[in-house]
């Protein structure tokens, strides 16, 4: 029996723009859909392995070790599936094989538990709202009771962003509940991530040297102050 995609979907909790993907760099430049992925955080699914111990982590972008990596088992590395990045293992790795492979390299455990020190600080968890606002009313207010309820669903430390795209890209500043501030972008210009980069440090208190390129424009406290991208 032919397994469905959704029934794969809800087994690892992932959901794929693509359900297949070209094995060749020329027709991977010729599809038009990007490829993307919707995951669902912290979905409850039945039967998952738990191993006893931390995730291996890739010392470049943080992703975890799975079974898409490459390994070379002589030279006891591994190739990060998506920045190819190349990791030594840990110590405790010295005595892996082909036969003797760690649960997260298992083809069959897409998804695991990893067991995390409870002694070990960790950053409070974060949430990033993405919203497309070219919408109906009616939806936008149906969008906005739903965020409203999510809002009031995280733990209390959780730290929040919230992302507006239309005809531009808003950047929303938060902390700030009596004269509400973001960074526009425009939609109809290119930017690189090191020039958003540059635009955002200011957040923080920096300032790059692109922050000359926004006009503040400062309004009554009801009404929004928008630093916006000059070119």
């Amino acid at each position: 029996m032919t397994t469905s995609w959704s029934d794969l979907e809800n087994k690892d909790g992932v959901r794929f723009s693509l359900n297949a993907w070209p094995d060749d760099r020329q027709s991977a430049q010729k599809c038009v859909v990007p490829l993307g992925a919707l995951v669902t955080p912290l979905k409850h699914i039945e039967d998952v392995p738990v191993v006893p111990y931390e995730p291996v982590r890739c010392k470049a972008c943080a992703a975890c070790l799975n079974p898409y990596a490459q390994i070379d088992f002589n030279s006891k590395l591994f190739v990060c599936p998506f920045c190819h990045a190349r990791n030594n293992f840990p110590p405790h790795y010295a005595g892996i094989t082909e036969q003797n492979l760690p649960a997260e390299l298992f083809p069959n455990y897409l998804v695991i538990d990893y067991t995390i020190n409870p002694n070990k600080v960790t950053p409070p968890p974060a949430y990033l709202f993405l919203v497309d606002v070219c919408v109906s009313d009616e939806e936008l207010a149906s969008l906005k009771a739903s965020l409203t309820q999510a809002l009031s669903l995280l733990p209390e430390d959780s730290l929040v962003g919230l992302i507006s795209f239309g005809t531009h890209v808003h950047v929303h500043e938060l902390q700030f509940a009596d004269c509400p501030k973001s960074y526009v972008f425009r939609g109809g210009k290119e930017h690189t991530s090191a020039q958003i980069r540059d635009q955002l440090t200011f957040s923080r208190g920096g300032g790059g040297p692109q922050q000359q390129q926004y006009q503040s424009q400062n309004q009554n406290p009801n009404t929004q102050q928008q630093q916006q991208q000059q070119q």
